[in-house]
């Protein structure tokens, strides 16, 4: 709960009269604008970085400006099928060589796949989701990570992965606005 007080003196009693009123929901409805515009001025400045785009690498970048600064992680990549359905890096920020090689391929999605809901990985060391590559990602310094399908014609084609150096809870907000730049 989230309270504003105000103090006014009862002239010549010594008293004070305090008047306190909830202002929980004003306050969670601010936040709520605030985000609501963030996310929106992200989805501008995608929007602008698309249509200003010569080649598909500016793309990637404009979609990882998109990705990173909309859910606020510390890195972001951009994996797609390759003409052997690898699922495959095309664009990253902050990754090295040897985690790019040890972990493509990798998806929670198999090729040609329909549904594919988000993933969010709160905690890696707390996780049994990331069998047999579970070591290569801590060694990466990555806590928490998240999985957003790229979908084209309902059809899985690649994915959006968001790093988190840290723990990281994710929100059914976060993993839909994950969706929507996707």
């Amino acid at each position: 709960k989230e309270f504003s007080c105000t103090f006014a003196p009862v002239t010549d009693s010594g008293y004070i009269n305090v008047y306190c009123s909830d202002i929980t929901d004003r306050i969670r409805s601010e936040k709520l604008v605030e985000r609501r515009a963030d996310q929106l001025a992200v989805l501008n400045e995608l929007a602008n970085g698309l249509s200003r785009s010569i080649s598909t690498d500016e793309m990637y970048e404009s979609a990882l400006d998109a990705i990173t600064a909309g859910l606020h992680c510390d890195r972001g990549s951009i994996l797609l099928f390759d003409e052997h359905q690898v699922m495959s890096f095309v664009a990253w920020r902050g990754l090295s060589e040897e985690y790019r090689a040890a972990v493509n391929g990798h998806s929670p999605w198999a090729f040609g796949a329909t549904s594919c809901p988000p993933v969010g990985i709160a905690d890696v060391r707390e996780s049994d989701q990331l069998r047999g590559i579970k070591d290569v990602v801590l060694g990466e310094g990555i806590i928490a990570l998240g999985f957003i399908p790229l979908i084209s014609n309902g059809t899985l084609i690649g994915k959006f992965m968001v790093y988190f150096n840290g723990p990281h809870e994710f929100t059914d907000e976060e993993l839909d606005f994950g969706l929507t730049i996707a």
